[in-house]
């Protein structure tokens, strides 16, 4: 099976907008801390997600909304080692704060956290999984709209 002309240009477009969010990524990460550019970095994909949440709902009806799970049950078998992991974090942090966040032995999330965020690399990872995060339901949203469209729903 060939590509289309018109997949073509998809892929294109979407390796343009991974190698642009990459790039950006790698800037943003490698500016200092707490300066008006840090603030900058971290504020325009926020702001620029609303804006674009506040145009798409203004043009048509909210898909974000219709993307949700349907009434999907909670399974408490498949969140137990999530619950299971967020307990240990809890403990081994409220630990580390009593022995007074000293302790070489225990140490407190924040000292692992800024052991992990002394490499570029690390806070490159980071803030991409943060971005990716915040744009996946507005991503779902729009593909499901796009779907709907094409079955003239």
């Amino acid at each position: 099976m060939r590509p289309t002309p018109s997949s073509r240009r998809s892929l294109g477009s979407v390796a343009f907008a991974v190698t642009a969010l990459a790039a950006y990524g790698w800037w943003a990460t490698g500016v200092p801390p707490f300066t008006l550019r840090a603030y900058v970095a971290v504020g325009a994909p926020a702001i620029l997600l609303f804006a674009t949440g506040v145009l798409s709902s203004a043009t048509g009806p909210a898909p974000i909304l219709q993307s949700g799970p349907r009434h999907e049950p909670l399974r408490v078998r498949r969140e137990l080692p999530w619950l299971g992991l967020l307990l240990l974090a809890v403990a081994l942090e409220g630990i580390g704060l009593a022995l007074g966040g000293r302790s070489k032995a225990v140490p407190t999330l924040s000292t692992v956290v800024d052991y992990a965020l002394a490499g570029h690399f690390v806070r490159f990872l980071l803030f991409c999984g943060w971005l990716a995060v915040g744009w996946a339901p507005f991503l779902r949203a729009a593909r499901l709209a796009r779907s709907q469209r094409g079955r003239g729903a």
